[in-house]
């Protein structure tokens, strides 16, 4: 039989604010791991014996797996952008691989938009409902975006004359 809800809105009570403490310096996503632990924990059958304990090892588990996850992404969208630019001018490569860093630099809110956009190719409604906002909330994410990755790539310029 798995744990009791009033239970569970106990330790949710208890132990939510410290687990997305904790697991906020093991991975980007930390709301998405507590979230993710405690629905696993009103799954288990039968629930473990000692829940806070359980909840903390899970959540260790699944930042692992997020952070690899993202690892992964960024890599993914490091070679996409890179095989969409073929050139063979070292100076441009080099100016590529700068703009790289700095979209990766960015939020992962305003990263998010930004690639979607430019690199998927979605409209701007698109892009909302891929993340769940309002079309001016995506285009407000997505002009921050370029308004950041231009001062960016605009100072590492800057400092090279």
């Amino acid at each position: 039989m798995p744990l009791d809800v009033a239970e569970l809105a106990k330790l949710i009570e208890s132990q939510a604010a410290s687990l997305r403490l904790w697991v906020r310096s093991r991975c980007a996503s930390c709301e998405d791991v507590v979230q993710e632990a405690f629905c696993r924990l009103a799954a288990a059958e039968p629930p473990p014996d000692n829940p806070v304990a359980w909840l903390y090892r899970v959540c260790r588990n699944l930042a692992g797996k997020q952070r690899l996850s993202d690892k992964r992404r960024r890599e993914r969208e490091r070679a996409r952008a890179q095989s969409e630019v073929a050139t063979s001018d070292r100076a441009d490569r080099i100016e590529i691989e700068e703009t790289i860093a700095a979209v990766e630099e960015l939020d992962d809110e305003l990263r998010e938009v930004l690639v979607a956009r430019v690199w998927g190719q979605l409209s701007l409604e698109e892009v909302a409902e891929l993340c769940g906002v309002s079309t001016a909330t995506a285009f407000r994410r997505y002009e921050a975006a370029l308004k950041a990755l231009r001062s960016k790539v605009e100072s590492k310029c800057g400092s090279r004359r």
